[in-house]
């Protein structure tokens, strides 16, 4: 489980990091109507958990949406629910559709928070977009993108109703993540000890996690 639990976080942030980064640019942009677009991306992060569980279902069927696109383009479809190399994949995928919107709002404040007078001085200067990006961005967004890496790894690290409904830890206990095995092993087999043990693992590591959010901010702020 812990393995199972580190492959999803490790693959759906950093997969959130960027794709939400760069979507937090592309709305940041002068693009005709952006704020209706923006608000129609932003859908998916607060559809209700058992709605969202529900379409990814359909999404996730062998005669679903995915395996469609699938085969149009020429590839053979994939059973999302019942191949062990295909599932974990697959539900990341899911959670980056979910999350992703939630962080780019994250992105999107830091972006606006910028002065324009530092891009102004960047292009009399003659700095490209590039390197307006790396000089200019990167740097004064460090704050943001420290909290949004924190952020997501303790989310992801907690998943749990997404994967009981979509997949319930399985096939083969492919999906079977940290918060499940507590639940599976406290509540249906009843071995408390062990879950007791699985669970001070992951609020130990939600705390390591919150309190180096909390040191990095306060070392950001210092300098």
């Amino acid at each position: 489980s812990v393995g199972v639990t580190a492959y999803y976080v490790f693959g759906t942030c950093v997969l959130i990091w960027f794709a939400s980064l760069g979507l937090a640019l592309i709305f940041n942009a002068p693009l005709p109507a952006k704020n209706v677009l923006r608000t129609i991306y932003f859908i998916p992060a607060i559809v209700p958990v058992v709605v969202y569980a529900i379409i990814w279902l359909f999404l996730f069927h062998p005669y679903g949406l995915l395996n469609v696109a699938l085969h149009a383009i020429g590839l053979p479809a994939v059973q999302w629910l019942s191949d062990t190399r295909a599932v974990l994949p697959g539900f990341i995928l899911s959670s980056l559709w979910r999350f992703a919107p939630y962080f780019m709002i994250i992105y999107l404040a830091g972006l606006q928070s910028i002065p324009l007078e530092y891009y102004e001085a960047a292009a009399i200067d003659g700095a490209t977009g590039a390197h307006a990006f790396r000089f200019v961005t990167l740097p004064l967004l460090r704050p943001t993108i420290l909290l949004v890496v924190v952020v997501s790894i303790i989310l992801m690290s907690k998943v749990f109703t997404n994967v009981l409904i979509i997949t319930g830890g399985g096939p083969a206990g492919a999906t079977r993540v940290l918060s499940l095995f507590i639940y599976q092993t406290g509540f249906q087999y009843f071995k408390m000890g062990l879950a007791s043990a699985a669970s001070m693992f992951l609020l130990f590591g939600t705390m390591t996690f919150t309190l180096l959010q909390l040191r990095l901010f306060r070392e950001d702020a210092r300098g």
